[in-house]
């Protein structure tokens, strides 16, 4: 009978040890793991897919947030991070193969320090400022 109090202890501890080992994860953006919104990298991998869908379905890139609401829970990394002005998108553009030297989306960061940009043939990539400042803008 002596056994059962330390089965319970043992148990109990076993527990404690798993909810705080499932807890105790490693996040990469501090700010958007807090939330639960996507990291500005995240949104901009989001864009891509969304801008990929829209072409697989022979719809125009959008021109505007509104372009994107009716199809927002598909793509809502990519929403998110527009409406919360984390990234900036040149509206009316889409991905093209040989606009690898293009900005087509960026977040918001880039403008005064440094910062991950969306390229025109879809890679991503850090930039400073100064360097955002002086690439060229994908165009319509």
């Amino acid at each position: 009978m002596t056994s059962c109090p330390f089965r319970l202890v043992r148990g109990f501890v076993l527990i404690v040890t798993t909810v705080l080992a499932l807890g105790c994860g490693s996040g990469g953006d501090s700010k958007s793991a807090a939330t639960g919104a996507p990291s500005a990298k995240q949104s901009l991998d989001y864009l891509v897919n969304l801008l990929n869908y829209l072409k697989s379905e022979n719809k125009p890139p959008p021109a505007k947030v509104a372009d994107i609401e009716p199809i927002e829970p598909l793509f809502q990394g990519a929403y998110l991070g527009l409406v919360r002005g984390e990234i900036d998108y040149v509206w009316g553009t889409t991905i093209d193969p040989a606009g690898a030297d293009k900005v087509l989306a960026y977040e918001k960061a880039v403008e005064s320090s440094s910062g991950w940009v969306l390229m025109q043939d879809a890679s991503l990539k850090t930039m400073e400022a100064s360097q955002f400042q002086a690439a060229p803008k994908a165009a319509k």
